[in-house]
């Protein structure tokens, strides 16, 4: 008899143990249990240390051993393809995910569909960063069905509830099976945790729910922080869902410094969510402050970083908003020639998935209406009787305008449909139908009040603000009682004077600043740590500058970094300078 050795799982300890084959098909079995154990560690079942590529590789001397050396090659290639993943590496998770298929058919029939469904739940991912919602919503049904129970149908779950809230689609989003998280998760169960969060945050901001979306936020912010989740640019759609909610409460210098913190790592490696909000609220943050060359130079980066990508939603947000700061800066040609682009963009589309599909139309429809009622304006500058209402309902399309702010309210965007809103009104009041138009504002302004929603109405346009004012002054009279309304239209109001008659364009006043950082809760010791960080002084100088122990620097810094809602050391001190509190030198590094 033959005296090879094989190995087998010990049940009970999960260890390997050496024992003679007593015949040749029995071994056959052996190495496909073995196999399958090694699949199931790469599928981050077996523990670590059960079993090894060096014991697998072993086997293909041993009979028949041929599925084995295919498992030795799948191991790196599924490994790396999850690693792709965490690094918001789209394209090479797919390209893993692609090697590691044409090896399917060499593995055992249980073995084979374990993988599928892993290279499902990849390939799902994947495309979700790609921004591709239906085909990665069909792989991650596919990889549930293959495997639901997989260690890694967590991955395919939350995909399928991006999917859903990007369709709008909330009675499915909530309908997909939601898994307690585990008390101490791997990095990739910790990723879907704080996606999760985030996702359920980003539907209660959408629904104008506060409160609730900065709960959400800032527990998913916590995931990965504790877990460290993985990069920088990962927790961006947490981190922007808070900077919108600080935004909308006049906390601009906050929400700033949120977004800013994870620029650079969206510019290099980011998701398409994150990107969207982030830069489109540190343009509006930059036109606000008067800074609009600043302002067209990020949705220009956007535009740029679109293409790169081949996110038509990135650039189609990018292109709707460089129309609306031209149209605000009176610069109606260069509007044109956006609105145009967008409009080729549009048609391009087609293949899009339907919820990208829906936004390039959101933001064609609207970029459209702003040029129409900017042109409008011009004319009736130029007009002798600039009193005579301009029908412009041909050139706007106020059925669409209607039709559009009706279909993003379905999709339970209530917030989206504020802005859709305010160009409606702005456009009835241009059409001469004034009354239409004040019913539309006070509706908005009921929702917006019960709502707390702040910066968005404040920064209106001058004939929406001029139709407020006029309600608070009482020269306008509403249908209905609108008393409960004043006091809140009014505080709107007074916030808009007090912002047109700020300091001028530029940078923040010291006191801005001192109030920036006092809000975010910095003592004077971490103020004076940060500002060692900046002038590239390590752990140790920082101590010895301040007569501290290194130790205590590190306590200061990591207290630091959870206040300001950053990972590290560089982060840190590049939120700060676009505070004003650090200047950098160039001899700033990221020294622990």
């Amino acid at each position: 008899m033959n005296e090879a050795f094989v190995c087998e799982t010990d049940q009970e300890a999960g260890h390997l143990h050496p024992r003679v084959a007593p015949s040749r098909a029995q071994s056959e079995g052996v190495v496909e249990a073995v196999v399958e154990a090694v699949v199931m560690r790469a599928l981050h079942v077996v523990p670590p240390g059960s079993v090894s590529v060096d014991e697998v590789q072993a086997l293909a001397r041993v009979g028949r051993g041929r599925p084995a050396v295919s498992v030795a090659r799948i191991y790196p290639d599924l490994a790396r393809a999850w690693q792709m993943l965490v690094r918001l590496k789209a394209a090479e998770a797919l390209l893993s995910a692609q090697r590691i298929e044409g090896q399917i058919g060499r593995l055992p029939g249980t073995v084979a569909v374990a993988v599928r469904c892993e290279i499902a739940a990849v390939r799902a991912a994947a495309l979700m960063l790609q921004d591709d919602a239906g085909a990665a919503l069909a792989a991650a049904l596919s990889a549930l069905r293959l495997g639901a129970a997989m260690p890694t149908a967590h991955v395919a779950l939350t995909v399928c509830r991006c999917v859903y809230w990007r369709l709008g689609d909330l009675e499915s989003f909530y309908a997909v099976e939601r898994r307690a998280p585990d008390e101490q998760p791997g990095r990739l169960r910790a990723i879907t945790t704080m996606f999760d969060l985030a996702l359920d945050a980003a539907i209660e901001f959408g629904q104008m729910h506060f409160n609730a979306a900065r709960l959400l936020a800032d527990d998913a912010l916590d995931v990965a922080r504790r877990f460290g989740a993985g990069p920088a640019a990962i927790d961006a759609l947490p981190a922007c869902v808070m900077a919108q909610v600080l935004y909308e409460e006049g906390r601009v210098d906050e929400s700033e410094a949120l977004v800013a913190a994870r620029l650079p790592a969206i510019r290099q490696g980011g998701a398409i969510e994150g990107a969207v909000r982030g830069y489109g609220l540190l343009a509006r943050i930059a036109a606000n402050r008067r800074q609009p060359a600043q302002a067209l130079l990020l949705l220009a980066e956007a535009d740029a970083l679109g293409m790169k990508r081949n996110w038509p939603r990135l650039r189609a947000a990018s292109l709707a908003q460089q129309v609306e700061m031209h149209v605000a800066a009176d610069r109606i040609d260069q509007a044109a020639l956006c609105a145009q682009r967008l409009t080729v963009l549009a048609g391009q589309c087609g293949a899009a998935s339907s919820s990208a599909r829906f936004e390039i139309a959101r933001y064609h429809v609207l970029a459209q209406a702003r040029l129409a009622l900017a042109q409008a304006h011009s004319q009736a500058s130029a007009q002798a009787f600039p009193q005579t209402p301009i029908h412009v309902s041909a050139a706007v399309d106020l059925a669409a305008l209607r039709q559009l702010h009706c279909d993003t309210v379905l999709r339970c965007d209530r917030y989206g449909a504020v802005t859709i809103a305010l160009l409606l009104v702005e456009a009835l009041l241009v059409a001469g139908l004034r009354d239409q138009a004040v019913e539309t504002l006070v509706a908005l302004l009921k929702q917006a009040a019960s709502a707390g929603l702040h910066q968005t109405l404040v920064e209106c346009s001058e004939r929406v603000a001029k139709l407020i004012d006029g309600i608070v002054r009482g020269s306008i009279e509403p249908a209905g009682d609108v008393r409960e309304l004043l006091p809140y239209a009014g505080a709107l109001m007074s916030r808009r004077r007090r912002g047109t008659a700020h300091a001028p364009a530029g940078c923040d006043s010291p006191r801005d600043i001192a109030r920036s950082v006092a809000a975010m809760g910095l003592s004077e010791r971490e103020r004076a740590i940060i500002g060692l960080m900046g002038r590239g002084l390590t752990n140790k100088q920082i101590a010895i500058r301040l007569c501290i122990a290194p130790e205590t620097v590190k306590s200061h810094a990591k207290h630091l970094y959870t206040k300001l809602s950053v990972r590290n050391r560089i982060e840190a001190v590049t939120l700060a300078s676009r505070l004003g509190l650090v200047r950098l030198s160039g001899g700033a590094r990221a020294a622990d």
